[in-house]
């Protein structure tokens, strides 16, 4: 076996943290990695460094994980995929490289001394509410900012234009980024403007900064046993990323103009929930209000769910494979309904 880097110890590291919302391991991943490099929490529990003098960008990812269970897991590494041990595999339900692939990304660029703001957030995963909160509760923070940068894609070669249906970055902004990745490479990249992307927490913040995208960090089969890592492929965008220069990113999206792909409200008819504790929920048009939206929390009937499936299936088929479904577990879910008859058709 060959001896490992620097690098990817600490990844691996990383990567052993089992961190659901709130809890104890969450802490000590953040004690441990993040503290150190003058995180703070905000008002909204987010974690928040910033670099050089009024930066315009903000590069962002998430603290938390999808996992059902916290603590320590058992890792995997083949020099070139990251994932869970065979042992892991009984007790973890993820590897969760959503996003710890993206906190390991913004913490070497913070070593190297990158400018811009850093935010990692809160509680992604349980409907992007960190990002929401800062988003509704304190939008003069965004003064300044004229990109939002989250690291939190699957893939390799995704600069997400829109996400949720509704575009969040200029097809300007999406080359001139790309350019940047290439001629810090010397070659290109193969990153290229995605707009099948699904929802992340720099979608909050479209009504207030000109270009939010999202960036594949190398990761697959997120949220699953399956998940995997290409570590080599984390490290190049690392490199890229702390040579880069970004001072001619093109910022050309007006925040107060929505466009959809598929027109009207798009396809995310979904609402955020403005009582936490449960005693209901605000049924106004989130396009009317973006503030009260939020990802994927459908409070209309299963029939309204399945409507949308039938109007907009390439839509529904990109965010089942967002969170890592494939072919082959969608077919296993229907023999589990309808009988293994049901494949030959």
């Amino acid at each position: 076996m060959a001896k490992r880097t620097d690098d990817e110890r600490l990844i691996l590291e990383m990567f052993a943290y089992m961190r659901p919302t709130g809890s104890e391991t969450e802490q000590l991943f953040i004690d441990r990695y993040l503290t150190p490099l003058g995180f703070q929490r905000d008002p909204f529990n987010n974690l928040v460094v910033t670099v050089g003098d009024n930066p315009r960008i903000l590069w962002s990812s998430h603290v938390d994980t999808v996992h059902s269970n916290e603590g320590i897991q058992t890792l995997h590494y083949d020099g070139e995929f990251l994932e869970l041990s065979k042992g892991a595999k009984k007790t973890s339900n993820c590897l969760g490289a959503d996003d710890t692939a993206g906190i390991w990304l913004m913490t070497e660029m913070i070593k190297a001394g990158v400018p811009g703001v850093y935010v990692i957030h809160d509680a992604e995963e349980s409907g992007c509410i960190g990002s929401g909160k800062l988003a509704q509760g304190n939008p003069a923070f965004f003064d300044g900012i004229d990109v939002a940068v989250a690291f939190d894609r699957y893939g390799y070669n995704s600069v997400i234009t829109h996400q949720m249906g509704r575009r969040c970055c200029s097809e300007a902004f999406s080359a001139s980024f790309t350019a940047a990745l290439d001629a810090a490479f010397g070659a290109s990249t193969d990153y290229k403007s995605d707009d099948g992307g699904s929802y992340t927490d720099t979608n909050e913040y479209t009504s207030l900064v000109p270009e939010c995208t999202n960036i594949s960090v190398g990761y697959f089969s997120q949220h699953g046993r399956s998940e995997s890592q290409n570590v080599p492929f984390l490290i190049k965008l690392r490199d890229l990323m702390v040579t880069a220069d970004f001072s001619n990113l093109v910022i050309e999206r007006d925040p107060s103009v929505v466009e959809s792909l598929y027109g009207g409200r798009g396809w995310a008819w979904a609402f955020r929930d403005n009582d936490r504790a449960g005693s209901g929920y605000d049924l106004r048009d989130p396009w009317d209000d973006p503030d009260n939206y939020t990802a994927f929390r459908d409070v209309r009937s299963q029939d309204s769910l399945e409507e949308l499936v039938r109007h907009y299936p390439d839509v529904a088929a990109q965010v089942l494979q967002a969170y890592g479904l494939t072919r082959t577990t969608f077919m296993d879910e229907i023999s589990e309904v309808y009988g293994e008859m049901a494949l030959a058709y």
